[in-house]
């Protein structure tokens, strides 16, 4: 615990901006408004954890404001000694670990104001707009919707879990405007009609192929976007109103370029300086281990990540390019494809999958569709694919399952 000090905390200007009796978070028990917000956070500012571990609750969202405006550094997660390395951060948040270990990014208010107003004006969310909230408070995919809304002036809807029907019927009231993986979209294709939603943002993992048709068809306004824990969320989202597409729009104030080796660079004033513990980054573009391209109007199309290429047999295969042709077959509920290691190829491919196909019929599905050396080896069926707390496919849990896949 630790003393207020009085420090300056815009996080309680941008509350106070707001008219009191104006709306700010609607729970499944009662609405709160910016006036009764101001007042919980005010109460929880001489008495809170450097360290918070969120759930999707009112006492967390309050907890997560109140951290913010508290001055130095809060945690979300309990992976961190916050005194060490947090520099002039206002939260340090991790990464989703779907490759590799969890880091601690370092994001300072003036991050977190940016990446709101790029967001505001690129989508046109504003006082009216309410924001769904299902995804977990402790990665950017929650928490950002919490502190874009205080930032507009809007409002959000909470929801203690992501269950279906409930999520349905939350975006057939109040709610204009959603955040989901492309699971959760999956999930409720279907059980619309919706009418006044103004934008689904979908992002967090490859989108398979046709699901934005789909979605589109049903009266979802789908919204393709890119973004990761290093810029608070989203730095490309295809236009409101644009045809939907797998590309995406820069926001105001990001500019993108491709680097020789494919990989996507970030430079704007919402990217994070660095991690816990580290320097500040030198370079101030930062060059993720996504692979992308640039079309002639600066739209981005993600291709893949970088870091999960699979070398076999002196043959680079992005896993993601094999998982969407197994997709595509009817019997195909999820997939994922990894590299494990191999005396004569280096690795080979092990595609773990969900769904009722058999293993013969998919093999020659993926045959007819791909070059020889993309073809799975090994192929190990699951009752789902392990998935990380944001909801991203876990490679190193399937990774697991696949050293134990048949030829």
């Amino acid at each position: 615990m630790r003393e207020d000090k009085g420090q300056n905390r815009p996080v309680i200007e941008w509350l106070r901006r707001v008219d009191p009796a104006r709306a700010f978070l609607w729970s499944e028990d009662r609405v709160w408004t910016y006036g009764e917000t101001l007042a919980e956070v005010g109460a929880r500012l001489t008495e809170r954890s450097r360290v918070i571990t969120p759930s999707l609750s009112v006492e967390s969202v309050f907890d997560v404001v109140a951290g913010m405006a508290g001055g130095g550094a809060t945690v979300i997660g309990p992976q961190l000694d916050p005194t060490i390395g947090t520099a002039d951060a206002t939260l340090v948040v991790f990464t989703s670990g779907t490759t590799g270990p969890p880091r601690g990014v370092r994001l300072t208010e003036a991050n977190l104001r940016a990446a709101s107003a790029a967001s505001a004006a690129h989508l046109g969310h504003d006082t009216e707009d309410n924001w769904l909230l299902a995804m977990p408070l402790h990665h950017v995919g929650g928490l950002s919707i919490v502190v874009r809304q205080i930032f507009s002036g809007g409002s959000v809807t909470l929801l203690p879990e992501f269950d279906p029907a409930t999520f349905t019927r939350a975006m057939r009231g109040r709610v204009s405007m959603v955040s989901v993986v492309p699971t959760m979209l999956r999930r409720v294709i279907g059980l619309g009609p919706f009418h006044d939603l103004r934008a689904v943002l979908v992002g967090g993992g490859p989108i398979p192929d046709g699901l934005l048709e789909e979605a589109e068809a049903t009266g979802l306004p789908v919204l393709p976007t890119y973004g990761m824990t290093e810029t608070f969320g989203q730095v490309a989202t295809l236009k409101p109103g644009s045809i939907v597409e797998r590309k995406s729009h820069p926001l105001p104030g990001i500019r993108l370029r491709i680097e020789p080796d494919g990989r996507i660079a970030i430079r704007g004033e919402q990217v994070s300086p660095g991690y816990v513990g580290q320097p500040d980054r030198a370079d101030p573009w930062l060059v993720t281990s996504d692979l992308g391209t640039l079309d002639a109007d600066g739209a981005l199309r993600v291709l893949g990540r970088a870091d999960t290429v699979i070398v076999t047999g002196g043959e680079n295969v992005d896993p993601a390019r094999v998982e969407e042709v197994i997709r595509g077959h009817a019997g195909v509920d999820e997939v994922v494809v990894v590299g494990v290691p191999d005396e004569e190829w280096g690795e080979v491919l092990v595609a773990v999958y969900s769904g009722g196909a058999p293993v013969t019929e998919l093999r020659d599905w993926v045959t007819a569709r791909l070059p020889g050396f993309m073809v799975p080896k090994r192929w190990a069926v699951a009752d789902e694919i392990p998935r990380t707390a944001i909801g991203k496919p876990d490679r190193a849990a399937s990774l697991a399952l696949g050293l134990d896949a048949d030829d």
